[in-house]
């Protein structure tokens, strides 16, 4: 790790004290284990290895896409024929065709969309809406380039898991948070909330955007994600206040507020009480 880090493949360490933590360990393994496969690749001198291909959260790593939160310490690869778990590395047996991996600083790496259907495939939605929605935020793929990949491949196992993260995944969204918080309405049967609204708040003399709207309610939901007070001027109580004064004119003017934190978006308690609001929404008014 120590390495990679000398050779400039990857950042020295920062101490959050959360999640992401782990999350940065895994990707300096990966990293590690990525310079030494590259090296191999263009050093003939150095004894050969079984052809490998980074794959699955590893190669989600090595394309920039964000891991909501820790699902695996083991670097992942394919190797045909071969399938085995070491104490840090997973070695999957599957057949990757040529069209769904590139090779990147000299070492094979699943392509974008092989990647995003492989992590759809294996791991929860939390995981894999989190790193569609930010591939299509980004514009470096669509979901038919998605969907015509995931017809190419042989491997036909959760094929109704990926579809299913295909369709909820939403290039509005923002952050992995984002796309827990959808995740769980389509999980407690909540719809009608859009993402990513905005409002022009001329007292304020800024446009305020927030998480997501639900404009028959008049609900609005904001996701306090990791390290979100920490962004902007980067002091939480200069955010703290504009928070504050941001959610007051969304009061003023008749919305419900409904902020829901990190821990509660693995709890029911919130997704319970937006229920509840819209349902209070949809009953006719008494005089």
């Amino acid at each position: 790790m120590w390495a990679s880090i000398a050779e400039r493949v990857h950042q020295a360490f920062v101490d959050h004290g959360d999640a992401r933590d782990r999350v940065e360990e895994l990707n300096a393994a990966v990293m590690a284990r990525y310079a030494r496969q590259a090296d191999r690749r263009t050093d003939a001198s150095k004894p050969g290895s079984p052809p490998e291909v980074f794959s699955h959260i590893s190669a989600a790593l090595l394309h920039g896409l964000p891991l909501a939160y820790p699902v695996t310490h083991q670097v992942e690869v394919v190797r045909p024929g071969t399938n085995r778990r070491f104490k840090s590395i997973h070695v999957r047996g599957n057949h990757i065709p040529s069209n769904h991996r590139e090779i990147t600083g000299a070492a094979e790496v699943t392509t974008l969309e092989r990647t995003l259907i492989d992590v759809a495939r294996s791991y929860h939605l939390d995981i894999s809406v989190a790193m569609i929605d930010d591939a299509l935020h980004r514009g470096r793929t669509t979901k038919d380039r998605i969907l015509a990949t995931l017809d190419q491949c042989l491997e036909k196992r959760n094929i109704s898991r990926v579809r299913l993260a295909i369709d909820l995944a939403d290039s509005r969204r923002e952050s992995p948070a984002e796309a827990i918080a959808a995740v769980r309405f389509y999980q407690h049967g909540i719809t009608g909330l859009e993402p990513q609204i905005s409002f022009r708040a001329e007292s304020l003399h800024r446009t305020i955007r927030v998480d997501f709207r639900h404009a028959q309610a008049r609900l609005i939901i904001e996701i306090d994600g990791l390290g979100k007070l920490y962004l902007g001027s980067g002091v939480p109580r200069v955010e703290l206040e504009a928070e504050r004064r941001r959610e007051q004119w969304l009061r003023d003017r008749g919305w419900q507020v409904i902020r829901i934190s990190w821990k509660e978006l693995f709890e029911e308690a919130k997704f319970e009480e937006i229920r509840r609001a819209i349902r209070r929404s949809a009953q006719p008014q008494t005089a």
